[in-house]
């Protein structure tokens, strides 16, 4: 089984708050603390963050949040893929120094992405264990590459990477980060490769890929939630 790392910021500029914002009832990032605690493959759930007001909800709802998260691991880098990383090793070598532990692989799961099922989790997780994969990331099916477009200065549309484009007839699809899940070694990790051959992709389905960001993406995956717990009250009618 697996450590799981929950990155959680108190900050956000885009959507004030998201992490907690109540949808549907609940507080965002219940609905993976949630997931995580249904998930065969999961042994432990950490929350990062540097709000109190997040580890004591995160703490409500089952996870553990042993520290509040320093002030260098939470700047607006945090957000992007490199200060998740610095995140997640400021988790690990924090756990070895106060209980011994070597973790040598986690899962990262974004509460920003509350649509992610345990199956989710667990079929992420079996891949990573079945390949012996450096790393495994969420994806969701995209737009075929050509739909994109660059703007010139003027406004006129300006076609982008032509290579692409062409390539992009022999593949039937293209496939986009859907943010929900990372799972990675340890080692891999803290030596920032990127990817190699042994990174892998699980793929979601776009009704579970909402990445929350700003007010349409939280009012779309609200919609989207409310929706599933109106067929599982039929079911259970």
């Amino acid at each position: 089984k697996m450590l799981a790392i929950i990155p959680a910021k108190k900050k956000s500029k885009r959507l004030p708050n998201k992490n907690i914002k109540k949808i549907n009832g609940k507080p965002l990032i219940a609905y993976t603390i949630e997931a995580a605690k249904k998930s065969k493959k999961i042994s432990r759930i950490v929350v990062s963050t540097d709000c109190p007001r997040i580890a004591s909800i995160s703490k409500k709802y089952g996870a553990e949040v042993p520290f509040i998260r320093p002030r260098k691991f939470s700047s607006d880098k945090a957000d992007n893929h490199e200060g998740v990383i610095d995140v997640c090793i400021h988790v690990i070598n924090f756990l070895k120094d106060k209980e011994g532990i070597n973790i040598r692989s986690f899962i990262v799961l974004q509460p920003t992405s509350p649509l992610k099922l345990s199956k989710d989790i667990d079929s992420a997780v079996s891949i990573f264990k079945r390949k012996k994969a450096d790393s495994v990331s969420s994806f969701c099916e995209a737009k075929p590459k050509d739909w994109y477009f660059n703007l010139n200065k003027d406004g006129s549309l300006k076609q982008s990477i032509k290579k692409n484009i062409k390539k992009n007839k022999k593949n039937k699809s293209n496939y986009l980060l859907n943010g929900a899940i990372f799972i990675y070694k340890t080692n891999f990790v803290k030596k920032r490769f990127g990817f190699t051959r042994k990174c892998f992709a699980y793929l979601m389905p776009k009704n579970r890929s909402v990445d929350i960001d700003v007010i349409d993406d939280f009012k779309y995956a609200e919609y989207l939630i409310s929706k599933k717990h109106k067929k599982l009250w039929k079911i259970q009618k």
